[in-house]
């Protein structure tokens, strides 16, 4: 029987029929036609997620300069590839990569206009948290976009049934044997090689990885200390993917057992010597560590004007203290990354920058981690995590048993849980009452690290008096009027915080930062705020037996806490003594910025030898502290891990 080159009908009913005949050659080519006319247009969807709103410069990068879209359009349509030997179909597989590709490009539009940072890889984790999205995305909103999505597929189907050539069968049954296995094993040759070339894409950051390489060719540069601009230079694909899972540091070179006892052996002498001139001591205080969700100075900001000042009471107390401004990493975002700067004293700006939470991806695999949570609990204090919100965001529930809290007192275990008008977070006032009876009701001195909520957003809408705003107006205006009045309800919690500690018999010590300015502001707002403008936060410290006046140099937060032992003059770990010591040459240090104690932006070619000695002693301590063998710990910070 000679063997038959056209499938024989299947019956005379079925819309399918209505579809050309099928010929093998004819239906890969206009496969491939399609699948990639479809994969340039899911990666157009992605690219434009992110360049709406920018500047032209950035749309003819994308399309006319680089390879990025290009290579953004290979990366789908591999992915494309893979579906399609899947599924044997081509406009049902185009659906379903469309429908991903939309959901993805519609969270990296919400997520630019929440916290000016585009959509990242461990923001998978962040599914898990299906509250804390009601909080960002409306519950309608979700309903319609997957009743969308879904009948996209559906449409994709039917389109496919009607319209699409037939595809080579998995099974060929009109050809004989032995074609039959050459055409299933091309088949799965080719599906294998999809699927290895997206497995690829988990270790894009590797060394010699080759779909990395074809990003770097030419003229480019990884922005990482911008990811929003990292994303816009390198498509939204290539900025994805460089932010996908790595190595936490690069090893020093000269690391080692050796050279981290003679690193310790350095910092406990010099310790020695400082110490022996501290009479201070915070043994017998309790400490409350303070992390003001957004909280920040309006006032500082150009291009609109509040009617009166919203923090009268905390600027009032910072004039005549000791108080200074934190740079931030992030613009809107990384609250969880500057606690874990104040509570390690490790910098993210140290760390690779694929690295975005180390909460997430470093911190939680440890079952300890050295921690200030673990050096007070060292020194006769009992460390509590308050936090009034999921005790799972950012893997805190996991996060704050590894670095040793004895409790984590959250939205469902706090004894109050008041919101003001109709913000949908636990108050300020409710927080720090909270901090407030733990220490009353307190044998021993405790270390409170307290997270609050009510400032994050969404803003819009929560209160009832708005504090006015002019220079802008619409959305915009209610905006910042509303947040200011949220400001002014934590300025009111905090100066009543504080009166109730200085009534005190009990010593109480504060360092209170904000984490980020809120993600806000338009461009008409952000274009008249260059520089660190829109990256800069107030601090203080505060102590209730008398607080010296200083000016403090503008810092990271690693620094606050041996700020807070100078401040009172107690005797000095010797890790801090090497914070301390930076400090005099980097007072603030994050993902792609440095700033010298004047205030300006250095780099590391700037320091002089000393400067990059310290600073290469500190990656050394922290590689150490992080993911190396952690030789030194139990000298450079004795009891840091509990």
């Amino acid at each position: 029987m000679s063997e038959q080159l056209v499938d024989e009908p299947v019956g005379t009913t079925d819309a399918a029929d209505a579809r050309p005949a099928y010929n093998p050659w004819q239906s890969l080519l206009w496969a491939l036609r399609v699948s990639w006319l479809g994969a340039m247009a899911c990666a157009l969807v992605l690219e434009l997620s992110g360049l709406i709103g920018e500047e032209s410069y950035w749309w003819h990068s994308t399309f006319v300069d680089g390879l990025s879209y290009v290579l953004d359009s290979v990366v789908i349509w591999v992915i494309l590839a893979a579906v399609i030997g899947l599924t044997n179909r081509v406009i049902l597989s185009l659906g379903i990569v469309a429908a991903g590709t939309i959901t993805l490009a519609a969270a990296n539009r919400v997520k630019l206009g929440l916290r000016s940072e585009p959509v990242y890889p461990s923001d998978v984790d962040f599914l898990r948290e299906p509250s804390f999205l009601l909080t960002q995305v409306s519950v309608g909103t979700l309903v319609v976009a997957g009743i969308g999505l879904v009948c996209l597929v559906v449409v994709a189907w039917l389109l496919g049934r009607r319209f699409e050539p037939r595809m080579p069968r998995i099974w060929p049954h009109h050809l004989t044997m032995r074609k039959q296995l050459v055409a299933v094993g091309v088949r799965a040759v080719l599906v294998t090689l999809a699927v290895g070339t997206i497995q690829n894409t988990a270790n894009f950051n590797d060394p010699g990885n080759p779909l990395r390489g074809l990003y770097e060719v030419g003229d480019h540069e990884w922005k990482y200390w911008n990811q929003r601009n990292n994303y816009l230079a390198n498509g939204f694909v290539g900025g994805f993917l460089s932010n996908m899972p790595t190595v936490a540091m690069k090893t020093p070179e000269t690391y080692s057992e050796e050279t981290m006892d003679a690193v310790a052996t350095r910092y406990e002498r010099a310790a020695a010597r400082i110490n022996r001139k501290r009479t201070g001591s915070l043994d017998d205080a309790n400490v409350v560590v303070v992390l003001s969700e957004s909280f920040t100075d309006p006032t500082q900001l150009q291009g609109f004007e509040l009617a009166r000042d919203p923090i009268p009471k905390i600027r009032k107390l910072m004039r005549e203290g000791s108080s200074g401004t934190m740079m931030a990493q992030l613009l809107g975002g990384g609250t969880a990354n500057m606690e874990f700067e104040t509570l390690t004293g490790e910098s993210i700006g140290l760390f690779e920058p694929q690295l975005s939470t180390p909460y997430q991806m470093l911190v939680s695999d440890y079952d300890q981690y050295p921690s200030a949570v673990g050096w007070f609990g060292a020194h006769g204090h009992t460390p509590i995590a308050v936090h009034p919100y999921l005790t799972s965001f950012y893997k805190r529930d996991k996060v704050y048993e590894t670095l040793g809290f004895d409790e984590f007192i959250h939205d469902t275990t706090m004894t109050e849980t008041d919101k003001i008008d109709d913000n949908e977070f636990i108050s300020d006032k409710s927080a720090f009452d909270e901090v407030a009876q733990q220490i009353d009701e307190a044998d021993e001195p405790l270390m409170v690290n307290l997270v609050t909520m009510q400032n994050h957003i969404p803003v819009d809408g929560n209160y009832d008096d708005p504090i006015p705003v002019t220079g802008v107006d619409g959305d915009q205006a209610d905006r910042i009027s509303n947040y200011a009045r949220g400001l002014s309800h934590t300025d009111d919690a905090v100066a009543e915080f504080l009166t109730r500690m200085k009534r005190s018999k009990e010593r109480t010590v504060v360092v209170f930062y904000g984490d980020h300015q809120p993600g806000i502001y338009d461009s008409s707002i952000a274009d008249q705020n260059p520089g660190l403008a829109l990256y800069t936060t107030p601090f203080f410290l505060w102590d209730s037996a008398g607080t010296p006046k200083q000016q403090l140099p503008q810092s990271s937060p690693t620094q606050f806490l041996p700020m807070l032992y100078d401040m009172v003059g107690a005797p000095l770990p010797p890790y801090y003594v090497l914070l301390n010591r930076l400090r005099t040459y980097v007072s603030a240090l994050e993902q792609g910025r440095m700033l010298s104690p004047e205030g300006q932006e250095i780099t590391e070619d700037d320091l002089p030898p000393k400067g990059k000695r310290l600073l290469e002693d500190m990656r050394l301590v922290q590689y150490d502290f992080s993911i190396g063998d952690r030789y030194s710990v139990e000298r450079m910070w004795p009891g840091s891990m509990r």
